[in-house]
């Protein structure tokens, strides 16, 4: 028999309830329905990847085009370009970095600082990776030189000329024309400027790359791939060095 004292709550309980019609459509959790929710993601390296595109989505799913020396992002139709600068995509961006490191992201001249790495950053952090497997930087170098040093279980340093990259792997080149001269190969990787994108998806000859601060957004890039399945490099992103995750 129910106590009595719970009796009314009860029935308070089940007239609040029919008081309310139930909604027509169940509230969106995720910011697209073709992105699993992350609590039965099961692994870093999937929830990685979960992360990387429920981010792009935010952003407006834009996609890295490359005309000969020209770039520039194409969003999909209907949608309006986003930038690093707009206030929602600016919470984003001020999450990625101040998630890595209390060093101010706005320059002197008002500008933001490079924030590819601090994204690349939060995403391991935000997937449960440990630091002592890799260490959260605003600086791609940092993290490259833990691996090829060997202090990571699960991020290994390989060559982008030997190693076909995978899902979950970072595919990493160096930046700026005068230090992309210099550092041509994996054997002449040293400390400059790099960036590096998480690889999302591999299909036969191409893979999708998702990384932050690529036209002032998280964007997706296309990266071709030779017969072995090795990333071809470009003018812009020449590919030396994959980090394997494993």
């Amino acid at each position: 028999m129910m106590p009595r004292r719970l009796a009314p709550i009860l029935a308070l309980a089940l007239l609040g309830g029919c008081a309310l019609a139930p909604p027509e459509r169940a509230p969106r959790l995720t910011p697209a329905d073709d992105i699993l929710p992350n609590f039965i993601v099961p692994d870093a390296r999937a929830r990685m990847v979960y992360l990387a595109q429920q981010e792009w989505t935010l952003f407006g799913r834009p996609v890295l085009r490359e005309e000969g020396a020209e770039a520039f992002l194409e969003f999909p139709p209907g949608v309006e370009a986003t930038h690093e600068v707009q206030g929602p995509m600016l919470t984003r961006v001020l999450t990625y970095w101040y998630a890595v490191s209390v060093q101010p992201i706005v320059g002197n001249q008002g500008e933001l600082r490079p924030w590819s790495a601090a994204f690349i950053s939060w995403l391991v952090r935000s997937a449960g990776v440990p630091r002592n497997a890799f260490p959260p930087s605003v600086l791609h170098w940092d993290y490259i030189e833990y691996a090829l040093d060997g202090h990571s279980a699960s991020f290994v340093a390989r060559d982008a000329s030997v190693y076909a990259p995978q899902v979950g792997d970072l595919l990493c080149a160096p930046r700026g024309e005068a230090f992309v001269a210099e550092v041509r190969d994996f054997a002449s990787l040293r400390r400059g400027s790099y960036h590096c994108d998480l690889v999302v998806e591999r299909r036969a000859g191409e893979l999708d790359v998702i990384g932050g601060n690529v036209g002032d957004a998280v964007s997706l890039s296309r990266v071709a791939l030779d017969a072995e399945g090795r990333a071809l490099p470009s003018a812009s992103r020449p590919w030396v060095v994959v980090l394997e995750q494993r």
